[in-house]
């Protein structure tokens, strides 16, 4: 079976995307918030396809969330 990771940010153009891999999701998260205004936070969650074979993603959960920290801009993660 194949792990999916979605992740997203809590932007206005709400940036997101799923991957195969949980190292590329927490990186394109780290990446994001790099960019992105102070405060902007992210998550990583694990996701499944739907078995009814529509293009829908089941939610099982975040793994891990991520802020950028408003003084310093650095990208705080803390685990699930």
């Amino acid at each position: 079976m194949v792990e999916l990771y979605a992740w997203d940010l809590s932007t206005p153009d709400g940036l997101c995307g799923v991957t195969d891999s949980r190292a590329a999701a927490i990186g394109h998260v780290t990446d994001a918030l790099r960019k992105a205004e102070d405060g902007t936070r992210g998550v990583v969650r694990r996701v499944a396809l739907s078995p009814s074979g529509r293009p829908v993603y089941i939610d099982l959960g975040p793994i891990a969330r991520a802020r950028r920290e408003d003084k310093t801009g650095a990208i705080i993660w803390e685990p699930w």
